[in-house]
């Protein structure tokens, strides 16, 4: 970035909505979504800055802008600047006057106000009418229209309640109701306190609000380039900005077309919306796209933002609507995964079921090669890939062993590898999927002593890990792990029509005989109470509050109260049916059946596997 075109300085509040500055917020910004904490919080600080120091200035923060110049339809000049950073205080500040301006008794404030938030046209001197500050975004123009530009329009709480709660209306409208009505109720509350001298207060109040409050602002002139890379160099020294909206704004400025840069804007809300559990934000989606991409790990990719970078450079991406359109196919992969859609006659449910236990218990890892698959292959024999991603990925999970991104990266080239063979018509879809699946790089034992250093897995390992570990005894994260293997025993257990349920709020790990006893009544001595207590066989999920009504009653009083209780807890539903009773050789029978399914299960490790399992487990209901 050249620094000569670099401007910075200080406005007061008075500077920045001063005659000559106007304002637009740009269609790819994120939407306005300030609430009650730090509207409340800014007008706290503000007036208490004045009541202890009326002389003393205010620092509100760093504003970040792109200034540039443009004609109206009759060949008038003027310049404006596109709000990149700060545009959430900005359009705080623009409600607060309103809210100001309509609360207020006196003309002269009001006028003063007024002359504020829009320019009022001029004929004799050419001078059009102009609000302060412009939207690109339709609706959220035509809101500060009626409720900020046209007087009293912050008085109609009626009407802003509406928009509020109305579901349909945009984000940025329902919180800048919701924010005008935030502002309301502080000033009745701020008035009440100053009864008698309200007007003085409020006068007060806008004189320091305009004269001692104070931003710093960078702006680069008309370099939209330049403005952007200043953003991302802040975004880098700590400011609360998401990649995701430098990389929005690097690849919707590329658009010429308004109309298709303002579509694809939209879709980059659509995109950022429809991201949820297992990723934790939008940014965690973009890391599996550029693994993706890239399929290895370096200083090339080291950061997010260095990631892209290094793909555009590299012509990896190409930046405009290559590269979201590359975003928006693979969240259509992302959302057929995860909404339940992917289901077929012999297996019904079981996709869906294993994603939900691997996105409630496990994390996000899997979705890399998931999503992947499914743009090599579509949905051809993907449950089968699934299954071989959930055992392999669980298994180095459960034994304790850092994720392998390596093993993932092997995984996502042989991808490629058998899809390209397709595209050259080397061999069919059916037979690259075959030849995929049986691919050595989805075995356990997998090992590739030039590309990793990281044993294979031992499955017999991990056996004796299922029927030694004290998997009760786990607390904080590694709870997840009891409660990921209690849930694949509900699926193994239930009908493969039954949709899983689990919500870690209100569902818990029940220690069927309780972590305390009296030996007399539960007939086991302290020695065979420890050693069985926290094992598998003596484990089961449950509802929290059925869990906290059973505690520690016998076994016989926790039948009788569990009975119906939770239908989709499979397994849970199994032990409380069959055992009359629940002693030591229950638990060990009951641990031994678990060890049995679960070794079956990973062992076989594909959908022929899982239906035996079903087909015994029926013929064995039949008897």
């Amino acid at each position: 970035m050249d620094n000569t075109t670099l401007i910075t300085g200080k406005k007061y509040i008075k500077d920045i909505f001063s005659p000559e500055q106007f304002f637009n917020i740009p269609e790819y910004q994120r939407p306005y979504v300030w609430g009650e904490e730090q509207i409340t919080a800014l007008l706290e600080d503000v007036s208490k800055a004045m009541e202890n120091d009326s002389n003393k200035e205010y620092f509100l923060g760093c504003m970040i802008w792109n200034t540039r110049n443009e004609k109206t339809a009759k060949n008038i000049e003027y310049t404006y600047q596109d709000i990149l950073d700060g545009q959430q205080r900005f359009i705080t500040l623009f409600l607060l006057h309103g809210v100001i301006r309509d609360i207020s008794a006196k003309k002269s404030l009001k006028d003063n106000v007024q002359k504020r938030l829009v320019q009022e046209a001029d004929d004799y001197n050419n001078i059009p009418a102009r609000n302060r500050i412009e939207f690109e975004i339709r609706d959220d123009k035509d809101f500060l229209e009626k409720h900020i530009i046209e007087l009293d329009g912050t008085l109609d709480v009626e009407k802003l309640n509406e928009i509020a709660d109305n579901p349909k209306a945009g984000a940025s409208i329902r919180s800048m109701a919701s924010g005008i009505l935030i502002m309301k109720k502080w000033w009745d509350t701020k008035l009440a306190e100053n009864i008698g001298t309200e007007e003085q207060y409020l006068a007060d109040f806008y004189r320091y609000l305009s004269t001692k409050v104070l931003a710093l602002y960078l702006a680069t002139p008309n370099n939209l380039d330049d403005a952007y890379n200043l953003f991302t160099v802040l975004n880098s020294r700590g400011l609360q900005l998401q990649v995701s909206d430098i990389l929005r704004a690097q690849n919707l400025r590329v658009i010429e077309n308004y109309e298709l840069r303002k579509l694809y804007a939209l879709k980059w809300s659509d995109f950022e919306n429809s991201i949820s559990a297992p990723y934790k934000g939008f940014d965690d989606f973009l890391w599996s796209l550029v693994f993706i991409k890239m399929k290895y790990r370096s200083d090339d990719n080291k950061s997010l933002t260095k990631a892209f970078e290094f793909m555009f450079k590299r012509n990896l991406l190409v930046k405009g609507t290559e590269t979201l359109d590359y975003v928006g196919k693979y969240l259509k992969h992302y959302e057929s995964i995860t909404n339940g859609s992917i289901t077929n006659r012999e297996s019904l449910n079981l996709f869906g079921n294993i994603n939900f236990i691997l996105s409630s218990v496990y994390g996000s890892q899997y979705l890399t090669p998931l999503m992947h698959y499914r743009e090599c292959f579509g949905d051809k024999q993907i449950i089968e890939f699934l299954i071989k991603i959930d055992n392999l990925f669980s298994v180095g999970w459960l034994l304790g062993r850092r994720q392998s991104q390596t093993r993932t990266f092997i995984i996502l080239r042989k991808m490629d590898f058998y899809a390209d063979a397709v595209k050259k018509r080397e061999s069919t879809l059916d037979e690259a999927v075959e030849d995929f699946l049986n691919d050595p790089c989805l075995r356990y034992d997998f090992y590739d002593e030039e590309i990793s250093s990281e044993k294979p897995i031992n499955i017999e390992e991990f056996v004796t890990l299922l029927e030694n570990e004290k998997w009760g005894g786990f607390s904080g994260t590694r709870v997840n792990k009891t409660r990921y293997l209690l849930l694949k025993m509900d699926l193994l257990m239930g009908n493969a029509a039954t949709i899983l349920q689990y919500n870690k709020d209100s569902s818990s790990v029940e220690h069927i005989m309780p972590q305390k006893i009296e030996e007399s009544q539960w007939n086991i001595d302290a020695a065979k109470h420890k050693e069985w207590i926290h094992r598998l066989g003596n484990l089961s999920l449950i509802d929290k509050n059925k869990n906290s009504a059973l505690s520690n009653k016998l076994f016989h009083e926790k039948k009788v109260k569990y009975q119906g209780a939770i239908e989709t807890r499979a397994n849970t539903n199994y032990i409380f049916i069959t055992n009359p009773i629940w002693d030591t050789d229950a638990i060990e029978a009951n641990h031994k059946r678990t060890i049995n399914l679960l070794t079956q299960y990973y062992v076989g490790n594909n959908l022929k596997t899982f239906l035996q399992i079903k087909r015994n487990l029926n013929n064995l209901v039949l008897l």
